[in-house]
């Protein structure tokens, strides 16, 4: 049983808005929805956005309201043992604008930047501004990635905490990139 702690929210959660934003957030499909833009390294209230709409209409638009649901998908994140990644992430879309992204205690972001001249060659870092890479090519930034899956199948990467331990003496790990090929 999920719980909400409404802190500086508490009267507008005691409203019918805020009861039936609860309701709605607590379902099991909108919490299959949070989880999986999550999983996907985006924030959760991305997969949210059509169905909050469909429900809530224009009642959802109005800013405290937006900020109450953060504060709830919040705590029902944490109650399902997410961590909160990084805030203030910007979302392109309506009725946000900005949002929370959510990460498995296991995972650690890391973000990859290919060699401009040899895009199998490839440099991981923990950062993405000011990123410590080997100074002799050019590098561009490719992606960014958290789960031990997206590790595993992108870059080979079978360990992530060997991986942090080297990013985080060296600054980066270089790699080349196999070419996988295609079935026939």
């Amino acid at each position: 049983m999920l719980r909400y702690n409404p802190e500086k929210f508490a009267s507008l959660s005691e409203s019918d808005i805020g009861q039936r934003l609860w309701s709605f957030l607590t379902r099991a499909e909108t919490i299959a929805r949070l989880e999986t833009a999550s999983e996907l390294g985006k924030p959760a209230v991305e997969g949210i956005e059509e169905q909050l709409l469909e429900e809530f209409r224009e009642e959802a638009l109005a800013d405290r309201t937006k900020q109450m649901i953060g504060h709830m998908v919040r705590q029902i994140m944490e109650q399902r043992d997410w961590i909160l990644d990084q805030t203030d992430v910007k979302v392109q879309s309506v009725p946000f604008s900005k949002a929370a992204r959510y990460r498995r205690p296991d995972w650690h972001t890391f973000h990859a930047f290919r060699n401009s001249d040899d895009p199998r060659d490839v440099a991981i870092t923990d950062r993405r501004q000011n990123a410590k890479l080997p100074p002799e090519v050019r590098w561009t930034y490719y992606a960014t990635f958290a789960s031990p899956l997206k590790a595993s199948v992108a870059f080979g990467i079978r360990d992530m905490n060997k991986l942090r331990q080297h990013v985080g003496t060296h600054g980066f790990q270089r790699m080349r990139i196999q070419r996988v090929l295609r079935r026939a």
